[in-house]
């Protein structure tokens, strides 16, 4: 039996999520290492777009598509569910990240940033995804 995600049946290449872990991975580490703020506020927005609104509005999205695009990588098709929930994970690390900068609360925000960066980089070398291992153990006990 197949099972459905209840987020959405929407698939999504592979490549591109890779590619937007990379984005990812150098945004965080240009912010830790940096304090490259504005790359913080752009993962922010972008988690908002990619993971409550439609990927297909997100400007890493719209890069790495053209990126796989032009260089005629094959697509690798997969369920979409689970990388939104990765996207929502994204923005609460990297909202609460910013609220913590804000308030000067460095360690805590390098710490989440740190935390980010490291889910990223394992999605963009290894295709693992810390939030999609999570994300059915949480459908799990919701039901």
């Amino acid at each position: 039996m197949k099972e459905v995600c209840p987020i959405t049946d929407a698939r999504i290449n592979e490549r591109v999520t890779r590619l937007n872990a990379f984005f990812t991975v150098v945004l965080s580490l240009l912010f830790i290492f940096l304090n490259f703020w504005v790359g913080l506020v752009f993962l922010v927005i972008d988690f908002v777009i990619r993971g409550f609104i439609d990927g297909k509005y997100s400007l890493i999205c719209i890069l790495n598509k053209w990126i796989v695009k032009n260089l005629n990588l094959s697509s690798k098709m997969m369920n979409a569910g689970p990388k939104i929930f990765a996207a929502q994970i994204g923005f609460v690390l990297s909202f609460v990240s910013l609220v913590a900068f804000s308030f000067g609360c460095n360690i805590f925000c390098m710490a989440l940033m740190g935390m980010l960066a490291v889910f990223s980089f394992l999605e963009m070398a290894f295709g693992f995804c810390v939030a999609c291992q999570i994300y059915p153990l949480i459908r799990r006990n919701r039901e």
